[in-house]
């Protein structure tokens, strides 16, 4: 049997940004952010730490990118690459 939890993101222009993390059960959870993985038990403090309401796109590009490679260096089972994607309305951007 197959488990997984997901994240699910997206962005409308009545309510802007919304995040959700649905775990093993199917609970959906509104959050200001998720985390899931294998490297992700490694990141509830750093984000309880450096995680702030109101913050710029660019800081919170630079806390996830941060954030994975602390994941990586921690979990054996985390990839070598960091590969995000911003999710806004135009233009939508890729950082590899």
């Amino acid at each position: 049997m197959l488990q997984t939890g997901l994240i699910v993101g997206g962005w409308d222009k009545y309510e802007g940004g919304k995040i959700y993390g649905i775990p093993l059960g199917g609970t959906i959870i509104e959050q200001p952010f998720a985390i899931g993985g294998s490297g992700s038990s490694y990141l509830y403090g750093f984000f309880d730490q450096a995680w702030k309401e109101g913050m710029t796109q660019e800081e919170a590009e630079q806390l996830v990118v941060k954030a994975v490679s602390l994941a990586i260096a921690r979990d054996g089972a985390s990839g070598g690459v960091v590969r995000t994607v911003t999710v806004r309305l135009v233009p939508w951007g890729l950082l590899f």
